[in-house]
């Protein structure tokens, strides 16, 4: 593997879900904090969010003070769709009038000692107080069965209206309703509030007009600063469910855009087909899905609604409407994307733990959604990894020394040039938050409550130990001798 060194193209690939965007959050105030150079960063999953913001020297609003991160639990999120509520409400109204006469009962029953000890020392004040009692039943009867039947009636009623307006709306769009019991409209204001703050440039509003206004706003940004400090490019990678793979969205500068394009490409293509497989945020009316894509990072398979985005004419899936989900669901963590846009050397920021150990928590709905958020996660990062390293290797091995001094190799069934290059991996030791507890959870072993503050820090401490301090900050390391051959051919060290 290539020496780390700053001069090389650089890559920062974020991959995981739910609480792992916390991580991801620590490990960029590190890089943020110790000047480390990235020239393009890569999301998946949550990462999506953290590329997101890295892009545009953001860091700050996504793990400083008042930032994305900052006091953020699953109802910052997350809730229960609005006819839920109300069904929910309906039915807990109707469960308590139906609970109602035992819970007097039981009343009664603590306050019988007392009536004795009264009627004791008051004789008759029991009859007197309670003599009327046997007339209660006939008078509350109606009011009861009223009371128990208008909640029933309210929750029948919604419910037909519902099925009603939604079939009088667009019939074909019916199913679409019943995909998932939550919300995740908190999530997209939370992310489009903190987005529109680091690229509303000079624009006094404190809201974008809509998310296509916020997405021509971020792309112009990045676009009209790619070089300078804390600006990088972009790559986004939410999972397409009607093609079954990872749509990458990319924000490159020319030269790492055609790059891009020709290690994509698959034989003979039109230059009007753009970007092979990729949607380029820089082309016209493409750069309004910028936030279609980020927010896919916010809605975890299994729990959250997928995003439904209609593409404009006259590019990639030209007039179509595609469900995007989080990028975890997809093959891969973003390594060949990296690779493709020409990244010289990549750092891969993941919440899984290189040793897999069975979760903390693993009964119940949102366990069993954790566990495999948690396997798809790993898979992911592992299949991409180790294809990666063993690519390393067959170059190292068989390939020869190009022009640019890193070792290359042509695979002569594709013909394919394959290059070799740095690969660095940021990931905790153990995790105890699943992708899904944002409101944190208790460590059985510690009996220590851990938050997703606890992981932003975690993931700051991280960086420096396996990345910072060994391989950005390790002392150079000496030129290895050189061996030639002299005029009687004998190899001569220099």
């Amino acid at each position: 593997m290539p020496d780390y060194s700053p001069k090389r193209r650089t890559a920062l690939v974020f991959t995981g879900s739910g609480t792992a965007g916390a991580y991801h959050a620590g490990v960029l105030k590190a890089l943020d904090e110790s000047g480390v150079k990235v020239d393009l960063v890569v999301g998946s999953g949550a990462g999506a969010v953290a590329a997101a913001f890295a892009a545009v020297a953001g860091g700050p609003k996504l793990y400083g003070p008042g930032g994305f991160w900052d006091g953020l639990r699953w109802a910052s999120l997350y809730r229960l769709r609005p006819a839920l509520r109300v069904a929910v409400l309906l039915l807990g109204a109707a469960f308590g009038v139906f609970l109602l006469p035992l819970i007097l009962a039981l009343g009664a029953g603590l306050l019988f000692p007392l009536l004795l000890v009264a009627d004791v020392v008051v004789p008759g004040l029991s009859a007197r107080l309670f003599g009327g009692l046997d007339a209660a039943p006939a008078l509350l009867r109606q009011p009861y069965l009223a009371s128990l039947a208008i909640p029933v009636f309210l929750l029948s009623a919604l419910a037909l209206g519902f099925v009603g307006r939604l079939l009088l709306r667009d019939r074909r769009r019916f199913a679409e309703a019943f995909e998932s019991f939550l919300d995740a409209t908190p999530a997209a204001d939370r992310l489009r509030a903190a987005l529109w703050e680091v690229a509303r440039g000079a624009t006094l509003s404190t809201a974008p007009d809509s998310e296509a206004d916020l997405g021509r706003r971020y792309v112009g940004l990045v676009s009209e600063n790619l070089g300078q400090p804390g600006f990088r490019e972009l790559i986004l990678r939410p999972a397409d469910l009607d093609a079954g793979s990872a749509l990458p969205f990319v924000l490159l500068g020319d030269g790492p855009r055609a790059a891009f394009a020709t290690a994509r490409g698959r034989g003979s293509r039109s230059r009007v087909e753009g970007l092979p497989g990729a949607v380029d945020l820089r082309a016209p009316a493409y750069d309004a899905l910028f936030f279609d894509a980020v927010v896919t990072g916010l809605l975890p398979p299994f729990v959250a609604p997928v995003r439904r985005v209609a593409f404009p004419r006259g590019g990639l899936h030209a007039g179509e409407n595609r469900r995007l989900a989080d990028g975890t669901l997809a093959a891969g963590c973003g390594l060949s994307e990296a690779l493709a846009a020409g990244a010289e050397q990549i750092l891969v920021v993941t919440a899984a733990p290189e040793s897999a150990s069975p979760p903390l928590r693993r009964r119940g709905p949102r366990a069993l959604a954790d566990g495999i958020l948690g396997a798809l996660e790993r898979r992911s990062v592992e299949e991409d990894i180790a294809t990666a390293e063993r690519i390393n290797r067959i170059v190292e091995t068989v390939g020869h020394r190009a022009e640019d001094g890193r070792r290359a190799w042509q695979d002569p069934a594709t013909g394919r040039v394959f290059r070799s290059f740095g690969l660095w991996v940021v990931r905790p030791e153990r995790r105890v938050l699943g992708p899904l507890e944002l409101d944190g959870g208790r460590d059985p072993a510690s009996e220590v409550l851990e938050t997703p503050a606890d992981l932003l820090e975690r993931g700051y401490r991280d960086a420096y130990r396996q990345f910072v301090e060994p391989v950005v900050g390790a002392p150079p390391e000496p030129p290895r001798p050189q061996v030639v051959e002299s005029e009687e051919g004998q190899p001569v060290e220099l």
